[in-house]
């Protein structure tokens, strides 16, 4: 069932077009993310959601609550929407406590102090910052300043909680640990939610569906496994880092039409012995240890190509490459 719905929204900024009739829909109790490079109209769409920005035309409902309908001139005032906010940073009230910087809206709303008290307890206990309720938050790490943010949102039951890369201030290894955080509580609190990010990787941690979006446009639209094994077109695979990219006249077996072909790296393997077998010869240009297997750089016909070893290859050694042709995807 739709929590959200967004039909034909349009945005300009003088002669610029920054969204060209969009229209999607939001699942109850989900993650959907807007994912694009800057300028692509993904921030513009989450203001619009908000009500910081007012679309030129389209319709917005969450549930049986309208937020813009252009036909009837309609356009719900962003304190009436019940939304939550997560932003990239923070947006904490520095002289409030964890517990107030919680409670903050759900006093704006008037709730009894009682509800408030047991309210927040409860999201504070869900966070892992119940230790924490009486610091200020110049006194909590980033990561405790996020969860302070999540809380805050979670606290006052909104219709939807909208994130703006919430996990960009944070380092690598915080950042995909709060991420998996964020979908446990999603799915906790029943809570839909609609974030926005320039990273790929975010967007996976974060989403079950990604909408990639393009000069206005929803590019392509998926569950991320969708997006990243099977991008559109060659500029989606590129942004997503879906893999190698290679002219098709390169490729042993490229399908005739096709002047580009992507081949995961996943999909590269070493041949047996230092020569081409049923593939191609790469030079070896790098060769990394990471986590738990190296990560090779070879020239391909004058072409960088990046796939998985199991052993280290020596720079400058030529090697035999074989494509899992199953894998590779043929752009024309």
């Amino acid at each position: 069932m739709s929590q959200l719905s967004i039909r034909n929204i349009s945005k300009r900024f003088g002669a610029t077009a920054i969204l060209r009739d969009i229209s999607l829909d939001v699942e109850a109790g989900s993650i959907l993310t807007l994912l694009g490079p800057s300028g692509c109209g993904k921030t513009t769409l989450l203001r619009i959601i908000a009500g910081l920005e007012t679309p030129d035309s389209g319709y917005i409902a969450a549930g049986e609550r309208v937020f813009v309908d252009s036909d009837r001139s309609l356009l719900l005032p962003p304190q009436q929407r019940r939304l939550g906010f997560v932003f990239q940073d923070y947006g904490l009230w520095p002289h409030l406590s964890v517990a107030d910087n919680i409670a903050f809206p759900l006093k704006m709303a008037k709730t009894p102090k009682a509800q408030i008290k047991i309210r927040v307890a409860e999201v504070l206990e869900a966070v892992r910052l119940a230790d924490h309720a009486a610091k200020l938050p110049e006194k909590l790490s980033g990561g405790q300043k996020q969860r302070v943010s999540i809380a805050r949102a979670l606290a006052a039951k909104p219709a939807l909680i909208l994130f703006d890369e919430p996990l960009s201030n944070l380092d690598a290894n915080l950042r995909e640990e709060l991420g998996q955080e964020i979908r446990q509580l999603a799915r906790q609190f029943g809570q839909t939610c609609v974030n926005v990010t320039h990273d790929r990787r975010e967007a996976q941690l974060l989403s079950d569906r990604i909408v990639l979006m393009k000069d206005g446009l929803c590019h392509q639209i998926g569950r991320p496994e969708e997006l990243f094994r099977a991008p559109v077109d060659a500029w989606a695979a590129r942004f997503l880092d879906a893999g190698n990219i290679l002219p098709a006249q390169v490729v042993p077996g490229a399908t005739p039409g096709a002047t580009q072909i992507l081949i995961p790296r996943s999909a590269v393997q070493l041949a047996d012995g230092s020569k081409e077998v049923a593939g191609v010869t790469a030079q070896v240009l790098s060769s990394l240890y990471i986590d738990d297997r190296y990560e090779v750089v070879a020239e391909v016909a004058g072409h960088a190509l990046k796939l998985f070893a199991d052993r280290p290859l020596q720079p400058g050694q030529h090697v035999g490459l074989q494509f899992a042709d199953a894998a590779l995807l043929h752009f024309s």
